[in-house]
C-alpha cells in the first residue's frame, strides 16, 4: 500500500474528524444497528481495552504474529531458495515476507503517540479524554502509521449516534478495502465497509456493494484480526438481517459461536436466540453443533451426517443414541464421506455402538482401503496378524493385505514402511 496517496486523502479529512469528536453530539434519532446492540450488552470500555491490546505494539519488543511469521519464513528461506518446485515469482513473495524491517525513530515516535492516546482513552493516570486520545491517534497517522489509521477508523465507527463521524470512519476504512494491493489481505476493514453499505451507515444503502465486501470479509475472516469478537458478531448479524449471499442460518450460528467468548454477552444471546433456548449460555454443550449439523443435513451434506453421528455417540450427553449415531454414519458413508467407513469398521472391531463383529470389521477395512484410506490397511493388517478374542489370526491374509496397504502408503508419499496400528490410535472417542 503506497503511503503518499493515503496520507493526502487523510489530510483532507482529519480536521473534520477531530471537530466532530469534540463538538458534535449524538443524534437522539439516529443509531447504528448491530453496534448499538453489541455495546448495550458488552460496553464500550472493555471493547476499547481489547482494541488497544491488539493495535498497540512496542516496536522494540514486537511479539506480534506477523513478526513471528516473518521470522519463521526468514529461517526457512534457504530451503525455499533451493526449491526446484517454486517459480521465481513465488520465491520473491517469500523474500518480501521475510524482510523484517527494524524499527526506526519514527516507529518509536508513533508508538509513543499511541501509548499516550491509550492513557487518555482509558483514563490511566490522567483524566479520561477521548477527544485528546483521538487527536494523538491522528498525529500517529500523520507520521505514516497505517495501524493508527485503521484504529481511528474502527474507533469512530463505534461512536454510536455520530452519523457524520461514522461516514468519515468508513472513508478511512475504504482506503484500505479499495486499494488493489490489499485484495487478498486479512483486515477488519472488509466487514466494516460491507456493513456500511448493508445498513446505509456512512454510505448510501447498496446491497450489491455490501455483498461484494461481505464475500471478501467472509473469505478472509480470521480470529487474528477479531480479538473483541465484534467482527464475527457483525458477520452473523448481516447473514440474519440481510440474507447475505443467501447464506444459510447455520453460518450465522457459526459466526456467533466464534464470537461468543466469556465477555461477549451479545453473541451469547444471539446463539440462544437462534436455538430458541432458555438455558444459560454456559450450560450449552452440543446444542449449537446439533443446530448447525441438522440444518446442513437437510441439504444432504455428507459432513453434516458425520457430525451428527459423532454427536449422538457421546455417552455423557442426554442425546446419546447408538442407533441414531450408526444410522447417520451410514448416511455419511452413502454420500462418500472419506472417514465414515473407517469409523464403522473400527466400531465393529471394538464393539462400540454396535455388537462386536471382527469379521465384518475386516470386510469394511478392505473396502475402505480399496477406496484409498491407508489407515484402514494398517488396522486390517493388525487384525490379521494379531487376531482377537473372536477373530483368528491369519498370516497368509496378513501378508497379502500388508503388501496392498504398503503399496498404497508408498503411492501416497507416506514412506516405505507401514506403521504399526498402535502408532495411529487417532480415534480416542472409541476407547
Amino acid at each position: 500500500m503506497s503511503v503518499a496517496p493515503l496520507q493526502n486523502v487523510f489530510a483532507t479529512k482529519s480536521p473534520n474528524i477531530q471537530r466532530t469528536i469534540k463538538h458534535n453530539t449524538p443524534s437522539p434519532v439516529q443509531h447504528t444497528p448491530i453496534f448499538a446492540e453489541f455495546h448495550q450488552l458488552n460496553g464500550i470500555n472493555s471493547f476499547n481495552q481489547i482494541l488497544w491490546e491488539d493495535y498497540l505494539t512496542d516496536p522494540e519488543n514486537d511479539q506480534s504474529l506477523s513478526r513471528m511469521f516473518a521470522e519463521q519464513i526468514k529461517n526457512n528461506l534457504p530451503q525455499i531458495e533451493a526449491s526446484s518446485n517454486m517459480s521465481e515469482e513465488e520465491k520473491q513473495k517469500y523474500r518480501d515476507m521475510a524482510n523484517i524491517r527494524e524499527p526506526d525513530e519514527n516507529d518509536i515516535n508513533i508508538y509513543k503517540k499511541l501509548l499516550e492516546a491509550q492513557k487518555y482513552d482509558l483514563g490511566e493516570g490522567v483524566k479520561k479524554d477521548q477527544s485528546k486520545a483521538n487527536d494523538l491517534i491522528l498525529e500517529a497517522v500523520d507520521l505514516g502509521s497505517f495501524d493508527a489509521m485503521e484504529l481511528i477508523g474502527i474507533r469512530v465507527m463505534h461512536q454510536i449516534g455520530y452519523t457524520q463521524l461514522q461516514e468519515q470512519g468508513i472513508d478511512l476504512l475504504s482506503l484500505f478495502a479499495d486499494n488493489p494491493s490489499n485484495a487478498d489481505s486479512i483486515g477488519a476493514y472488509w466487514a466494516y465497509v460491507a456493513y456500511s453499505y448493508a445498513y446505509g451507515v456512512g454510505r448510501p444503502e447498496n446491497q450489491e456493494k455490501a455483498l461484494q465486501y461481505w464475500k471478501k470479509a467472509n473469505h478472509l475472516y480470521s480470529m487474528q484480526i477479531d480479538p473483541t469478537g465484534f467482527i464475527a458478531y457483525m458477520m452473523g448479524k448481516m447473514i440474519e438481517d440481510k440474507n447475505m449471499n443467501n447464506q444459510p442460518i447455520e453460518d450465522a450460528m457459526q459466526y456467533y459461536k466464534m464470537s461468543a467468548n466469556k465477555d461477549n454477552i451479545a453473541a451469547q444471546q444471539a446463539v440462544l436466540k437462534l436455538l430458541n433456548s432458555n438455558k444459560k449460555f454456559e450450560d450449552l454443550t452440543y446444542e449449537p453443533e446439533l443446530f448447525m449439523a441438522e440444518h446442513k443435513a437437510a441439504k444432504k451434506e455428507k459432513d453434516a451426517f458425520y457430525t451428527l453421528s459423532e454427536l449422538y455417540a457421546q455417552k455423557e450427553w442426554k442425546i446419546y443414541d447408538p442407533k441414531k449415531s450408526i444410522a447417520y454414519l451410514n448416511q455419511a458413508i452413502a454420500l462418500g464421506h472419506d472417514r465414515a467407513l473407517l469409523d464403522l469398521a473400527r466400531y465393529y472391531e471394538q464393539g462400540y455402538l454396535v455388537k462386536a463383529d471382527p469379521a465384518k470389521a475386516a470386510e469394511l477395512y478392505k473396502k475402505s482401503l480399496q477406496q484409498g484410506n491407508p489407515t484402514a490397511g494398517i488396522l486390517l493388517v493388525n487384525l490379521y496378524e494379531n487376531g482377537s478374542k473372536a477373530f483368528k489370526a491369519d498370516a497368509k491374509q496378513a501378508k497379502i493385505w500388508r503388501a496392498k496397504a504398503t503399496a498404497l502408503y508408498k503411492e501416497l508419499g507416506y514412506g516405505d514402511v507401514l506403521p504399526k496400528a498402535d502408532e495411529i490410535r487417532l480415534f480416542n472417542r472409541m476407547y
